[in-house]
């Protein structure tokens, strides 16, 4: 007996690694396509061209982040997935490396696009973490891994500026491409080896797409609501900087902190897989729609950058536990279509969060108001969304 708990705590050991390392690798990768944000002003200036054309960058990556997301990540239910992973990964460093050295806006706009496209390794990774792991466990292991995911979005802006203000802009693509190369040998060692068993080639592959979206009422109901959480998400930290230095006149360390302390939210990721797998899916998913509204509630009362940071930890852990607990169950429907379900459902929150980013300089017009109402009307959309679904009896938590 003393065996067998010595080798389930081993087991266990063991799938915690490498869940840390994927989580890692997540966050590592989805880093690259955020940090133009902060960066626009020097990159102008670098490439020679209008800080408004450099501002196309970010619209470049999110352009190739859903391209990558409908024509690549698809083929993990098509080909063998390590292979799959160490390719993109290859790419993707490929392309910051691209990026680092590019001589003209083009070249730099196509690299931006590469960045995208290829940063869709990060769901692939999600999807081979859930297919490894056991059903009661999943939520515990897509958790941990897509909240490693949150951490890079969020700190790409704090570390890209104090990297870039360092260095350069050129030198922070450059590092992260060392890094990103230098992962992928962790992922060669990590990945087991996964050959799906297709039963299509690569165009009816495609062509699934369409009707698993049309089919499958979990899929849409769990990316519409996820998508109006992302898109609040995307508001508050699009129009978020614009409100720091011009009302708080946060320097730029402090930009940093406040990233920091802010993305801490996305830690309650593995907490909320763990009370998923323990049958509380339904509990985790109402609470976490609740806590964005109560967050940008807090943001429409909000006299202090301290009161924001409060709210953007609320903000970050309430969309990332329904991230978690839709991922899982939309991993679960079919094995077989996995990596096709959760490309849609990316796909289709990814739309709301670059449309809720689009409305955020229009709406900071009207001041930082306008953006708290607009984030609360986004969340009670998300919540009459989960609540009508789960009046549903087939509905599953």
């Amino acid at each position: 007996m003393s065996s067998i708990l010595r080798q389930d705590a081993q087991t266990g050991a063991g799938v915690l690694a490498k869940v840390i390392v994927l989580a890692l690798q997540c966050g590592l990768v989805s880093m690259g396509s955020y940090f133009a944000q902060p960066q626009v002003v020097s990159i102008a200036k670098g490439l020679h061209v209008a800080p408004s054309m450099a501002g196309l960058v970010v619209t470049c990556s999110q352009c190739g982040y859903v391209a990558g997301l409908l024509l690549v990540a698809p083929l993990g239910d098509l080909v063998e997935n390590r292979r799959l992973v160490l390719t993109i990964l290859g790419l993707s460093a490929a392309s910051l490396a691209t990026a680092a050295v590019a001589p003209n806006t083009l070249t730099f706009f196509v690299a931006c696009f590469g960045i995208g496209a290829f940063s869709v390794a990060v769901q692939i990774i999600v999807t081979c973490a859930a297919s490894m792991s056991s059903p009661s466990g999943r939520g515990t292991v897509v958790g941990g891994v897509t909240g490693g995911l949150l951490m890079g979005i969020l700190l790409a802006w704090p570390v890209a500026s104090l990297i870039g203000n360092a260095w350069g802009w050129r030198a922070l693509y450059g590092i992260h491409a060392g890094l990103v190369a230098a992962s992928t040998v962790a992922m060669a060692l990590i990945l087991p080896s996964r050959r799906p068993k297709p039963a299509s080639n690569y165009g009816e592959l495609l062509k699934s797409l369409g009707s698993l979206f049309v089919t499958t009422v979990e899929l849409r109901r769990r990316a519409l609501m996820q998508a109006f959480l992302f898109g609040a998400f995307s508001l508050f930290w699009t129009a978020v900087p614009v409100e720091l230095s011009g009302h708080y006149h946060l320097s730029v360390h402090a930009f940093a902190a406040f990233g920091l302390i802010g993305g801490a939210g996305a830690l309650v990721a593995p907490l909320a897989g763990l009370a998923a797998d323990r049958g509380l899916g339904k509990t985790v998913t109402v609470g976490g729609v609740v806590a964005t509204l109560v967050a940008f509630l807090g943001t429409a009362l909000a006299d202090s950058a301290w009161m924001l940071c409060v709210c953007a930890m609320l903000i970050n852990a309430g969309v990332q536990a329904n991230l978690v607990t839709s991922q899982r169950r939309i991993l679960s429907i079919d094995p077989r279509a996995g990596f096709r379900l959760n490309s849609i459902f990316v796909a289709c929150f990814f739309l709301g969060g670059a449309a809720g980013s689009a409305c955020a300089t229009g709406l900071m017009h009207f001041g930082w108001e306008a953006i708290a109402f607009a984030g609360i009307a986004l969340a009670i959309l998300a919540l009459a969304t989960t609540l009508r679904g789960f009046n549903r009896p087939s509905t599953v938590g």
